[in-house]
């Protein structure tokens, strides 16, 4: 146990130094059971009300108030693991701080080496947010920027990419009410699209054509140092302009852009890149 878990209640805070007069003791001890969690991957409530040094009881109101927000989510035998809330959070302030600024140029190479609009994507939650992009401007202005937007990760290429990276567990316990309903997705239940994420896990790389209409895109996900978020690049395309019979070329434009960005953040951060999965993650 570390001492920044045992102080909910009046103790020295993490960075000790004595709690604020304004301490509120509810606050602090669900303050300290998110600390908790980001530590490790599951509590139960007797861990929890030791940590907190409070009855039972009282660790248990925290840990539904916090299931209610869905920061935790509670598992088999009563254990209470990490909920999307938290895992947004988590990803969001993991991620590397240079990765936007590396990819930017290789994003710009890929739209105009493969003239489709390209994008750096990260894992919120069960969505994918776009980070930074390459628009590629044609007539029609179909598949443009998405830099800013949130959408259902199972729909985009990019976020199916990033799921693949996760074990079947992580999966499920980012849709614990299903898969999102959406007007375009193909993919509309929790098995079907595990039994994607394998066939995607296999070959490298998503497809999709189920975010937009008209809209087909190809995703790879980047391999970066522990502790970072998932993160992925993809390339859109709108369906008339599809480079369809090219579908290699683009993978091996893709996952080239990959490795050159995973490797130099790895580098930045004095890291190394982590080794594939050798077969579907349980």
């Amino acid at each position: 146990m570390t001492a920044q878990y045992a102080n909910a209640a009046g103790m020295p805070g993490p960075d000790g130094g004595e709690a604020p007069a304004y301490h509120i003791a509810s606050v602090g001890r669900a303050l300290t059971l998110l600390s908790a969690f980001i530590e490790r991957p599951q509590l139960t409530v007797s861990e929890a009300a030791g940590l907190l040094c409070v009855a039972p009881s009282t660790a248990h109101r925290l840990l539904q108030m916090l299931l209610h927000h869905r920061f935790v989510e509670q598992g088999e035998r009563r254990v209470y693991v990490r909920g999307p809330a938290l895992v947004s959070l988590t990803a969001a302030a993991d991620r590397a701080p240079d990765v936007e600024s590396v990819a930017l140029p290789h994003l710009q190479r890929l739209r105009d080496e493969l003239q489709g609009t390209a994008h750096l994507l990260a894992l919120e939650g069960n969505g994918a947010r776009f980070l930074t992009g390459a628009e590629w401007r044609d007539e029609t202005r179909i598949a443009s920027s998405r830099v800013g937007w949130l959408l259902p990760a199972h729909t985009l290429a990019g976020g199916k990419a990033m799921l693949a990276r996760l074990s079947r567990a992580q999966t499920e316990s980012l849709f614990p009410d299903g898969l999102p309903v959406t007007r375009y997705a193909r993919v509309r239940t929790l098995p079907q699209l595990q039994a994607e994420l394998a066939d995607i896990r296999s070959r490298g790389y998503a497809r999709s054509r189920e975010a937009h209409e008209n809209v087909t895109a190809l995703g790879v996900a980047l391999r970066l140092p522990p502790g970072t978020g998932p993160m992925a690049l993809s390339v859109a395309w709108s369906d008339t302009r599809f480079p369809g019979r090219q579908e290699d070329h683009v993978v091996d434009a893709l996952q080239a852009a990959v490795q050159k960005i995973s490797l130099e953040i790895a580098q930045r951060g004095g890291g190394h890149l982590p080794e594939d999965p050798p077969g579907p993650p349980e």
